[in-house]
């Protein structure tokens, strides 16, 4: 989706990685900019006093969350996919700086921080990402969770391998014995899903990617997935007990 529209002003949330080299003084920049445009910056409480020099508005979760268009991310990958919770939580798009050593999800370099200019201009294009919904059912009801890379079950426990039987909605899909199981988005498909041997597939291109990590087998291997399919895990005792760990 192309952005022409010009904008006279912007609220902003601004969530920093302090742990990345350069951050700190990365974000300064970034807020001081905005600021000299016209643009409103709101920072989560635990950051107000570390940049009260530069008096940013404090973001209050629930209260603040109609005001903000567009949540900008500095730091890494990483700190983007944990800026995109609040993103998807509020519906916003994310601007990720990078500062850290990956940036292929990041849009901007440090250096590169005169193009916030263009942002306030309108002059951008949104890229929409798919996400998975997760499910867990347990004694104590359904829980959900949303990701933007991926889903991965595994046994938690080093050197121990998980056997799980996973369905589709059209019947059985395949017994697994192995480390664990990835289920990535394509976002997901250059991260854990990648290392594990899986496809890198366009960012576009909406598809589940199920993976198994280390499988004991000949023939299992990564297999795509449209995005409307439905998967349901279960732990299958064999050796060892089948509690299973889901890390999204």
């Amino acid at each position: 989706m192309i952005i022409r529209k010009v904008i006279s002003h912007m609220n902003l949330l601004i969530i920093p990685n302090l742990d990345k080299k350069n951050a700190f003084d990365c974000t300064l920049d970034v807020i001081k900019r905005f600021n000299k445009y016209g643009c409103t910056c709101y920072m989560q409480s635990k950051y107000y006093n570390v940049f009260s020099m530069i008096n940013p508005q404090v973001y209050i979760e629930g209260q603040h969350d109609s005001m903000i268009d567009m949540v900008v991310s500095i730091g890494g990958d990483g700190t983007m996919i944990h800026s995109s919770k609040y993103a998807m939580s509020i519906e916003k798009p994310v601007l990720g700086i990078n500062t850290g050593r990956l940036g292929f999800l990041t849009e901007l370099e440090y250096g590169h921080l005169g193009d916030i200019k263009r942002i306030i201009k309108g002059e951008y294009t949104i890229q929409n990402r798919m996400v998975l919904s997760a499910n867990v059912e347990t004694s104590e009801g359904v829980k959900s969770f949303s990701a933007l890379n991926d889903v991965v079950i595994t046994k938690g426990e080093i050197a121990k391998m998980v056997d799980i039987d996973v369905k589709m909605k059209s019947g059985f899909l395949n017994s697994y014995r192995s480390d664990g199981l990835i289920f990535a988005t394509p976002t997901g498909s250059t991260a854990y899903s990648l290392s594990a041997g899986g496809p890198i597939v366009y960012s576009t291109l909406d598809s589940i990617i199920v993976t198994p990590i280390c499988p004991h087998s000949l023939v299992s291997r990564s297999i795509m997935y449209p995005p409307e399919e439905e998967f349901c895990v279960k732990g299958k005792f064999i050796n060892n007990s089948e509690i299973l760990y889901m890390t999204v």
